[in-house]
């Protein structure tokens, strides 16, 4: 600490202390050099890590919303974890249909985890309905119903006629999404079939064989 006299106009002297003084005479720091509460500097030492602070807070909120909006998602529309007896489900509900039910041979590996006999979402329309979950994501689902071809339509939501095949002797119009979700809507006089899938072409061929064997 520097001290030094000075001479005021009645001659005499005034010890001054040199210590580093804010404004008003506040001190910023202390003989230590540490900071003092209430300072300039802790002031400025408050605002710059309070930036960091409000950043960490944005970044915390931003991952909160994105996983809140992660569990109220829709749900995907195949339950890989269920497995039923389709072909016993089947044999139940053949007598309350006025249609033969498809009941198909599902290749090894496969399993079905949906099989019922109902009005699907309101329709006027009974149905038979399977979905079937196979290996590497892949999915085939089956409805059968006695209807119209305006019902068999509807069923392919928003997707584009691409082309017609014969497979089995059955002529399939087939419909096709940008996902690669194909629609293969058949019929025989008034019982229509509509197969949507997310498979291989193999796999979705010996489906559409089958249908066509067994469609009444």
């Amino acid at each position: 600490m520097n001290v030094r006299n000075v001479a005021d106009e009645a001659g005499t002297r005034t010890v001054v202390n040199d210590s580093t003084s804010g404004p008003k005479g506040e001190s910023m720091a202390d003989e230590s050099g540490a900071m003092l509460p209430g300072s300039r500097e802790e002031m400025r030492f408050l605002r710059k890590n309070s930036n960091w602070v409000n950043m960490v807070i944005a970044i915390l909120a931003c991952l909160a919303v994105a996983v809140g909006i992660l569990f109220i998602a829709p749900q995907p529309e195949v339950d890989s974890e269920r497995v039923v007896d389709y072909q016993g489900i089947a044999e139940q509900s053949e007598g309350n249909a006025d249609f033969d039910l498809i009941v198909p041979q599902i290749p090894q590996g496969w399993s079905a985890n949906e099989a019922t006999l109902d009005r699907l979402n309101d329709s006027e329309f009974l149905s038979w309905y399977m979905s079937f979950i196979g290996t590497d994501d892949q999915w085939v689902s089956i409805e059968q119903s006695k209807a119209s071809a305006n019902w068999a339509k509807n069923k392919s939501d928003d997707a584009v006629a691409a082309e017609k095949v014969t497979v089995g002797g059955a002529d399939f119009q087939i419909y096709r999404t940008d996902e690669a979700k194909e629609y293969w809507v058949t019929h025989k006089g008034d019982v229509y079939v509509v197969m949507t899938a997310t498979a291989a072409p193999d796999t979705i061929n010996s489906f559409a064989d089958q249908v066509a064997a067994q469609l009444k």
